[in-house]
C-alpha cells in the first residue's frame, strides 16, 4: 500500500483538502491545474454562468477528451496486433 499525502487543491474558489497516494500527488496537481485552466477559458467564453455550469462544461470536456485518447489508443493497439500477427505468420 502505498503512502497516503494531504494536499489542498482550489476549484472554482474553492479549496478542498483530498488524500492522494504520493507518487500520484504531481500528477493530481498537474490535473487540476488543467482543470482550473479550462474553466477559466469557459468563464471568458461564456460570461454570466455560475461555477456549477463552469465544472458542468469542464467535465463534458474532460470525459470527451478522455474518450478520443481511448480511441486513439486502442487503434493504435489494434495496429501493433495486426503487425505482430503479420511478424508471427512470417516467423512460421
Amino acid at each position: 500500500m502505498s503512502e497516503q499525502v494531504s494536499i489542498s487543491i482550489k476549484l472554482c474558489n474553492r479549496v478542498y483538502r483530498i488524500k492522494v497516494a504520493a507518487e500520484n500527488e504531481a500528477n493530481v496537481r498537474t490535473i487540476m491545474n488543467g482543470i482550473n485552466d479550462k474553466i477559466i477559458e469557459l468563464k471568458k467564453n461564456f460570461p454570466g454562468r455560475d461555477d456549477h455550469d463552469y465544472m458542468a462544461m469542464t467535465l463534458v470536456d474532460h470525459i470527451t477528451s478522455a474518450n478520443e485518447e481511448r480511441t486513439m489508443v486502442s487503434v493504435d493497439t489494434d495496429d501493433i496486433s495486426n503487425q505482430l500477427d503479420a511478424i508471427n505468420q512470417l516467423l512460421d
